[in-house]
């Protein structure tokens, strides 16, 4: 499945929905189909503010790639800022008590609710980011 949004934000919406009747008409579990949902949100706001700079020039595009044992999905954006590692992973305890910096909520989230994520590197423009669901559910939290 391929799926191009305009970069403006409330459009994830539409993406996740597509998406998540997809994942039901395969069977994923529901509750597997929502953390795809909300990672699947994190992700193109993530390319929107973050990859295209909330240019609505841009698009953000989404593709699913399936077999027997992965749900794939791939966000990209047009790459106005391209994805630099941070020096440090966020730590969720200094976030919650107010030591840590809010920014990089989305990329923690999507970590903990997929089997696995990161940025795909690239040598054309653009950031990709890609994250996976094992189909039978039975690989979530085993990392």
């Amino acid at each position: 499945m391929e799926l191009t949004l305009p970069n403006q934000l409330g459009y994830e919406l539409i993406a996740r929905d597509a998406i998540a009747a997809f994942a039901r008409r395969l069977g994923m579990p529901m509750d597997r189909v929502d953390d795809m949902k909300t990672a699947l949100c994190e992700a193109c706001i993530n390319a929107i503010e973050h990859g295209n700079l909330l240019n609505p020039d841009l698009r953000v595009h989404i593709l699913c790639h399936v077999d027997a044992e992965r749900f794939v999905i791939e966000v990209y954006d047009q790459g106005l800022r391209r994805f630099v590692p941070p020096s440090s992973l966020p730590n969720i305890a200094d976030k919650l008590n107010g030591t840590g910096s809010l920014r990089g909520m989305g990329l923690l989230l999507i970590s903990q609710l997929s089997d696995e994520s990161g940025f795909v590197p690239r040598d054309e423009a653009g950031n990709c980011f890609r994250f996976a669901f094992q189909r039978s559910g039975a690989a979530h939290g085993c990392r």
